[in-house]
């Protein structure tokens, strides 16, 4: 693997808000404001503490160091994305996949991250129907 980027000190980034099954998740995902590249990703519980903020915590150091060694976000998006347990499909794991895709695709096409939120639910809501 490619040695890791070295952080910059300051990074710009989206934190979303998304509901799963098991309550509100936040994901930040940060990017340098140069090249637009995608650096790390943050993940908050609405709830502190536990199992699972533990467990997001490790997924996010993996996802971001990744990154930073050369992964290109779709291959994180590609393995996160989809993935489902006892409650259903809309895991945490996949909102994490989900916020990298809205950011993603707001670096490239300048829209409002709002919107590319919002445009994607919807087509969510219409493959669900």
């Amino acid at each position: 693997m490619s040695p890791k980027t070295i952080r910059p000190k300051a990074l710009s980034g989206y934190t979303l808000e998304l509901q799963t099954h098991c309550g509100k998740i936040y994901v930040t995902v940060t990017y340098e404001p140069r090249t637009k590249a995608i650096l790390e990703v943050f993940i908050r519980f609405g709830k502190a503490g536990g199992c699972g903020s533990a467990m997001a915590d490790g997924v996010a150091k993996l996802i971001s160091n990744g990154l930073r060694s050369g992964m290109e976000p779709l291959d994180a998006i590609k393995a996160l994305d989809g993935i489902g347990c006892y409650a259903g499909s809309n895991t945490c794991l996949h909102n994490v996949a989900k916020a990298m895709k809205v950011v993603m695709k707001s670096l490239e096409t300048g829209e409002d991250v709002n919107d590319v939120l919002e445009d994607l639910a919807n087509e969510e809501a219409a493959k669900a129907a």
